[in-house]
């Protein structure tokens, strides 16, 4: 088995409880770095943008972006490290209810032949974004 630890930053967005928020008119920035323990051959280092929902009912998954970062040998010891930036959609916003989660997630995939594949992911909350109105309450004194 591959022993490789994935670490996943996410740039900008606002702080905030316990994840980042980005609103859907944000590209979200970040970067990806790899921490081989041994040499790994990696057939694909996948990159993927996703939200799930949680809760009761039906579970549903879908992958909205996803890059193909890498593919050869992963050096023992040698960390390696790539950026990255996805145009977030416009739907649909994060969501935590009673019954229902919508939840939003950076995933890494190292690809290997014949064991399991090391992942690493980072949440995040998307929101929509408020367009400015100039004729606010604030904005006509």
């Amino acid at each position: 088995m591959a022993d490789v630890l994935i670490e996943i930053a996410l740039l900008g967005g606002q702080e905030g409880y316990d994840y980042k928020q980005y609103t859907t008119s944000d590209v979200l920035r970040g970067n990806l770095t790899i921490y081989p323990d041994s040499d790994v051959n990696c057939k694909h280092l996948y990159l993927r943008l996703l939200w799930h929902t949680t809760g009761r009912g039906t579970q549903f998954l879908e992958k909205v972006q996803e890059m193909d970062l890498f593919q050869g040998t992963l050096s023992g010891g040698m960390p390696r490290s790539f950026d990255f930036e996805f145009s977030l959609p416009h739907q649909p916003w994060s969501f935590e209810g009673h019954y229902i989660n919508v939840v939003w997630k950076v995933q890494a995939q190292v690809d290997v032949a014949w064991a399991t594949d090391p992942k690493g992911e980072a949440l995040f909350v998307l929101r929509p974004s408020i367009p400015h109105n100039p004729y606010s309450v604030m904005g006509n004194q």
